[in-house]
């Protein structure tokens, strides 16, 4: 069951660029080691398929996470996404495979519905 889910609308510079992921988020991700500033986020996405991220953080105070624009770029093209669609993240806990982290593209369709893409 997902204890939290993040909702965020992409903006143009993130289809091109690099996600900016909220900070919020993190407290949702896998944990950064010990002087860490990358963690492998390996998820699933709304359709079943598997896919997997880097997520960076900033030295110091404000950590500013972003996912590495190789990966991500893979995810944008592959999903066909623009700005204003949406990605909604969570974690979820089974207990018998552990933690199992979602992120989902979505799209709206004719009728004004979120879709998973």
């Amino acid at each position: 069951m997902a204890a939290q889910q993040f909702e965020k609308h992409l903006t143009p510079n993130e289809i091109t660029r690099k996600f900016s992921v909220p900070t919020a988020w993190l407290d949702a991700m896998p944990e950064f080691g010990e002087g860490r500033q990358e963690v492998l986020l390996r998820a699933v996405d709304g359709v079943g398929f598997g896919c997997q991220f880097i997520c960076a953080v900033r030295k110091g105070r404000y950590k500013k996470p972003v996912l590495n624009l190789a990966e991500w770029g893979r995810f944008v093209s592959a999903k066909s996404l623009k700005a204003g669609d949406k990605i909604v993240f969570y974690k979820e806990e089974n207990e018998f495979r552990g933690s199992q982290y979602r992120f989902r593209a979505q799209k709206l369709d004719a009728y004004g519905n979120w879709v998973d893409v």
